[in-house]
């Protein structure tokens, strides 16, 4: 467990080393922290953003923070990798990385009834798997956190030179 720790340790500390990659995780941060804030305000009729943040309770914002940070954080790391890819080995596992992320991410919305709906008429979901996913949205954030933090862990092995395929 020690050595776990401390590979994610080092290899979260690496990137961040670089005050253009503190800027790059901030600014994503934002970003994704403003969209998760926003998508539901553009998507529900009559919505404000005043109404949207008086809905959100401090666990709420805790979630929000967490989703946006992980793959903030996540993406940072990649970059990393990219940049320093003769250094470090192949990107093979990144794209794989980067696709499980974007997954991770899109199941995110699982927190959100309102960024949920439309996402999954998008993609021909009906409203059975709306209430499905709903109903259990605390398994998805949990399994998403797990995905994301073991995305985050496979990036620092590849940070560390632990992995090299």
């Amino acid at each position: 467990m020690r050595r776990i720790l401390n590979t994610l340790w080092f290899g979260i500390r690496e990137p961040l080393k670089r005050p253009n990659y503190i800027l790059l995780f901030f600014g994503l941060f934002l970003v994704m922290f403003i969209l998760f804030v926003l998508i539901p305000v553009w998507a529900v009729p009559g919505n404000t953003l005043a109404i949207q943040l008086d809905i959100f309770t401090s666990r709420d914002y805790l979630v929000l923070i967490l989703l946006s940070s992980l793959p903030s954080l996540f993406i940072v790391m990649q970059t990393y990798v990219m940049r320093e890819i003769k250094r470090i080995g192949s990107a093979s596992t990144a794209i794989g990385g980067g696709l499980g992320a974007l997954f991770a991410g899109i199941a995110g919305t699982a927190f959100c009834a309102s960024c949920l709906a439309p996402l999954f008429a998008f993609f021909g979901i009906g409203f059975g798997g709306v209430v499905f996913v709903l109903s259990y949205r605390w398994y998805f954030i949990v399994i998403i956190t797990l995905l994301m933090l073991i995305a985050i862990y496979l990036t620092a092995r590849k940070i560390n030179k632990i992995c090299t395929c």
